[in-house]
């Protein structure tokens, strides 16, 4: 009987059953089928690069929150300045009145001021993390346009038209013999190519009103008799320093009837004592065929400077949304500063006026025409700062469309390192079990084999102590 081998047979097999046992104990003790390359070499491969993939999603989410989370404080101070710009736009309502004293208006202006100085002060100081949000440097496209609504472009300014009249009322901007042949047609039409000379432009609010009629008459600047002719008066209004002597510019012509389309015409320069043919471009225009029966017709316009662009060296703001190199979403951002709103300089006060030869004539009697302007300038800015906040709003929406992406994506991807890497524990238990069982078998065969190899080593020796030597004693 070959006992040794069958020991060494049984021993290996255990040795084996003890190996898968301990294989099973470590799956049970960490939930790992593959812990390490060891166990099971490509798969250990494939579930780290699926595992990297996890964790770059994970990271994205966190940083679509956390992008969430700056867009949520500058739609928090974009919520703020349009609350004081509404409370000035009702300052500027309350101003519009000529039973306000001068004390009452230079009260609203000062009001006025300090809410402007406080845009300024949340545009600059809206901060998350230390980086400023609303100062323009992460604007790439222009938010909002002066030239929306009702207005239109005119070259390198903006125009809007038409507007209310100085004195609040509603104008009517039709005019009745527009071409000569009774027709009706605007009062005012723009021409020109609409790109003023930088150095003669200045932004201004201008209105033009057919104020009277007669049979006779005569231009009051040039003295000169039109005959049957109608009153047109223009007056423009700009706080610029460029502007002049006063912020008020009036003066009243004399056109004839039926005259003809009149234009393009340019405001002489306020800024010369006689206008020494030197010309402030404010608005370039050609005055419709005019009759007596035009008398109240009015129209206005708001010239600004085009929205300001974004500074040179801005650029979005980058988040990184997926788990691979070059997955970003970009982030806009506007600058919000009263200059960004073109309202850093409206005011409520009774302009000084001139004429057109630049003579100071006095203080106007009325603010209708500054209020007039900072009513609609105001309205343009909560007009930007309204397009701002839902620019905000959907790029809130579309990063959280990505953050619910790349959850789904981290959760699908965790399953499939799941598959490869956890252990099946009702298997592993199952196999646990087996190999336990075939360990005490084996154990059980060793010591039935010990035994035996003894009974067999006695019964040798026995038989060996017969042999050798009489008077050893039998083995009973």
């Amino acid at each position: 009987m070959d006992v040794l081998g069958s020991a060494s047979q049984v021993l290996l097999n255990l040795s084996l059953t003890q190996k898968r046992e301990q294989t099973d104990i470590r799956a049970l003790a960490s939930g790992l089928r593959v812990s390490s390359a060891v166990d099971d070499p490509s798969g250990y491969g494939i579930a780290q690069r699926l595992q990297t993939q996890v964790n770059g999603f994970q990271q994205a989410v966190q940083n679509v929150q956390t992008a969430n989370n700056a867009l949520a404080v500058a739609n928090g101070a974009l919520t703020t300045i349009t609350l004081i710009l509404q409370r000035i736009r009702s300052l500027v309502v309350e101003s519009r009145s000529d039973l306000n004293s001068s004390t009452d208006l230079a009260n609203i202006q000062a009001e006025i001021s300090q809410l402007l100085l406080e845009v300024n002060r949340i545009s600059s100081d809206t901060t998350f993390n230390g980086i400023n949000l609303l100062n323009g440097q992460f604007q790439t496209t222009t938010p909002y346009s002066l030239a929306s609504g009702n207005g239109f472009g005119y070259g390198a300014v903006q125009v809007q038209s038409p507007l209310l009249n100085a004195n609040g009322t509603t104008p009517s901007s039709t005019v009745v013999n527009a071409d000569g042949l009774g027709n009706p047609g605007p009062l005012v039409t723009l021409t020109g190519p609409g790109v003023p000379p930088p150095s003669t432009y200045v932004p201004n609010f201008i209105t033009f009103t057919v104020t009277g009629y007669s049979a006779n008459a005569i231009d009051p600047d040039s003295g000169t008799a039109v005959g049957p002719g109608v009153y047109v008066q223009v007056q423009a209004y700009s706080t610029n320093p460029a502007f002049g002597a006063a912020p008020l510019y009036v003066d009243t012509s004399a056109v004839a009837v039926n005259s003809g389309p009149l234009g393009p015409t340019f405001i002489p320069n306020p800024g010369s004592a006689t206008g020494g043919g030197s010309f402030l471009d404010l608005i370039d225009f050609t005055l419709a065929n005019l009759t007596q029966q035009d008398v109240g017709t009015s129209i206005s316009f708001e010239v600004l400077n085009p929205p300001p662009s974004a500074p040179a060296n801005a650029g979005p703001l980058y988040v990184q949304n997926g788990p691979q190199e070059g997955q970003t979403t970009a982030i806009s951002l506007p600058g919000v500063s009263t200059a960004d709103l073109n309202i850093s300089d409206i005011s409520v006060l009774a302009p000084q006026t001139v004429n057109y030869q630049n003579i100071v004539q006095g203080q106007s009697s009325s603010n209708n025409i500054p209020a007039a302007d900072a009513e609609i300038r105001v309205d343009a800015a909560l007009t930007a700062v309204t397009q701002a906040q839902a620019q905000i709003g959907a790029q809130m929406v579309s990063l959280n469309y990505d953050a619910n992406n790349a959850n789904t994506a981290s959760v699908n991807l965790t399953a499939s390192v799941s598959s490869i890497q956890d252990a099946n524990i009702g298997a592993t238990v199952t196999n646990l079990t087996q190999q336990q069982i075939l360990t005490q078998i084996g154990t059980s065969v060793i010591a039935q084999m010990q035994v035996s190899a003894l009974q067999i080593t006695a019964l040798m020796l026995n038989g060996i102590g017969i042999g050798v030597g009489a008077g050893a004693a039998p083995i009973a």
